[in-house]
């Protein structure tokens, strides 16, 4: 998972990692923020809900989710 870009792409559109949880329903942000530290897993729902929030090409999304 490409978490640089993950985050770039998030920061671009300036969202918060408050705001993702909260699109995401996690509890409050530190949730989002093992995902983007690389500390937690990400299940298949999780990933299509970054995309839907950060409005995510497929390109983008398979170079985040997909690329090594």
């Amino acid at each position: 998972m490409n978490l640089a870009l993950l985050k770039f792409e998030r920061k671009k559109l300036g969202v918060t990692q408050a705001t993702m949880a909260k699109n995401l329903g996690f509890k409050d942000r530190s949730s989002y923020c093992l995902i983007e530290n690389g500390k937690t897993a990400v299940s298949i729902d999780t990933a299509n809900a970054i995309i839907k929030s950060l409005n995510l090409s497929k390109p983008k999304a398979c170079k985040i989710f997909f690329d090594m």
